[in-house]
């Protein structure tokens, strides 16, 4: 059981709502395609920063502060009424990112993919107004479903990416049911609809 619970945090913590958009940048600008060759390392370099600080370092400080002010009960938002304000928070921050891309010269699909996460935190977030679904899923479900998005527009042969990422999902899946973060429905509820989303969003906007 302290082992399970152990590798439960771990993958908790590596695969956080928080990290996943840096971590599907970081994958976007690795990949052997026009994006990769049409922006210079520093370029690169400083998108995975500047997506980094917005979206994982601002939103983490805010809970700090919450969690010291009284706004939130638990580091780990473990209630659904401590997720609210760190949620639009991560809203507000989410969508200023995407601002101050958009002022760089660079391949759209980067801008979808951050206008594409601050849309699901805003439905998340309605979501978790009346009911509590898995944040990590729903992250982890857009996640996924971009790579195949990624993969299909930019013709890249990326298989197992796509693979790892479903089993990923799998683990984290098992990781929250296990911790007894969430109910299996929450989980499950939380990957579909972060998927379906993304891909809704990829048909409207790109398709």
């Amino acid at each position: 059981m302290h082992v399970a619970n152990g590798i439960a945090r771990v993958f908790s913590t590596l695969f956080h709502p928080l990290f996943v958009p840096t971590l599907g940048m970081f994958v976007l600008l690795q990949l052997n395609t026009y994006i990769n060759f049409s922006l210079p390392a520093a370029a690169r370099r400083f998108i995975i920063l500047i997506i980094f600080i917005n979206t994982a370092i601002v939103p983490v400080l805010s809970v700090l502060i919450m969690k010291r002010t009284g706004y939130v009960s638990s580091y780990l938002l473990e209630k659904r009424s401590d997720r609210i304000f760190p949620l639009l928070v991560a809203e507000v921050m989410f969508f200023m990112t995407y601002y101050l891309l958009q002022q760089l010269t660079i391949p759209s699909l980067i801008y979808f993919f951050i206008m594409a996460a601050t849309i699901l935190i805003l439905v998340a977030l309605l979501v978790t107004l009346s009911w509590k679904i898995s944040l990590h899923m729903v992250s982890l479900g857009g996640f996924t479903a971009f790579l195949i998005i990624a993969s299909l527009i930019l013709r890249a042969d990326i298989a197992w990416i796509v693979a790892a990422s479903f089993v990923v999902s799998g683990i984290t899946a098992a990781s929250r049911i296990q911790l007894g973060a969430h109910t299996p429905t929450q989980v499950y509820s939380g990957y579909v609809l972060g998927m379906t989303t993304m891909i809704l969003l990829f048909i409207f906007v790109l398709g």
